[in-house]
């Protein structure tokens, strides 16, 4: 009589580590995906076909998005005038008008607006 198991080969060690290869290779691939998710890190920049290589990637991915960020409230900051700058060019001058004119002034401003 012939059974069910005997016709089922058992897989040969060099097809099992290469299953067990294949597996580990997508769990480093989803963890390189998860990694460039993250929050705070360049996302192009994640890397590497190992825990460790990917974790280098991030760091480095890390340190350039600080940068950039730093770079851009830099420029921000500049672009930026400190006080209360004047609304539009309309008023600029309109510290030497006197009261009915600043009145009218801002009654023309007020009206583009709306």
């Amino acid at each position: 009589m012939y059974s069910d198991e005997s016709s089922v080969e058992e897989p040969t060690p060099e097809e099992r580590a290469v299953a067990a290869e294949a597996v580990a290779q997508q769990a480093v691939a989803r963890y390189r995906e998860m990694v460039a998710a993250s929050p705070g890190l360049v996302a192009d920049m994640v890397r590497g076909d190992s825990i460790d290589t990917i974790d280098a990637s991030a760091e480095a991915a890390r340190r350039a998005y600080s940068e950039i960020s730093r770079q851009v409230a830099q420029a921000h900051e500049r672009s930026v005038p400190a006080g209360n700058p004047a609304r539009s060019d309309a008023l600029l001058g309109s510290g030497a008008l006197k009261p009915e004119a600043k009145i009218a002034l801002g009654l023309r401003t007020a009206s583009r607006r709306s």
